[in-house]
């Protein structure tokens, strides 16, 4: 079995109970995927998340940050449904999604109306096996990412002393490294260092 925690949480489905009473119900699929699920009646609306237990934390010297250029890579598209389609059809059922990156986790979401749940796993589970990453789509991504990081830390001291403190606190550990990674890794990603870590993490 390959090293991932893949997890499902569903917030969904109105009942008439108090948030202290309801209850998390947990299921294991065959292959390995946990699916979570809360009932929450105050709106006629899903929440799907899919989290990839892939983070900062897990990464080696030289390509710090990778976790999080995957994620940017995630809505690049497959044969299915190319780019921007992922985007689009949520839009087009009512929608909105978003993805993040932390030390431990990688987490992409999805928020619909309740009936267009099955549409959000249809495309999860479809760039969860057949991703493209191709050398146009991350030269793009590479200057996403290097201007989000310049705005988000190297123009804001008070997140630069962060950084650094995180490196001399955890100088011995992987948590010292930052979560969008360090300019010389970012700045040098290849296509291959991308799908071997899509290969190994997700698909």
């Amino acid at each position: 079995m390959k090293k991932r925690l893949l997890c499902t949480i569903l917030l969904c489905l109105p009942v008439f109970t108090s948030s202290a009473e309801t209850k998390v119900f947990e299921h294991t699929l065959a292959n390995g995927l946990k699916v979570l699920v809360k009932e929450d009646h105050r709106s006629p609306v899903v929440v799907s998340q899919v989290w990839y237990k892939v983070g900062s934390s897990y990464e080696p010297g030289g390509i710090t940050g990778i976790s999080h250029m995957l994620e940017h890579m995630m809505f690049k598209g497959t044969d299915k449904h190319p780019a921007g389609e992922f985007s689009r059809i949520i839009a087009e059922n009512g929608g909105d999604e978003n993805a993040f990156t932390g030390q431990d986790y990688t987490a992409y979401f999805q928020t619909m109306e309740a009936s267009r749940l099955a549409v959000s796993f249809e495309l999860e589970a479809d760039r969860m096996r057949n991703l493209h990453l191709l050398p146009e789509e991350l030269k793009k991504e590479l200057q996403v990412v290097t201007e989000e990081r310049r705005m988000r830390t190297d123009d804001n001291p008070q997140a630069k002393m962060q950084e650094q403190f995180m490196t001399m606190a955890y100088s011995n550990s992987p948590y010292k490294h930052p979560v969008i990674g360090w300019p010389a890794d970012i700045a040098n990603y290849t296509v291959e260092d991308l799908q071997a870590w899509y290969q190994r993490w997700y698909a």
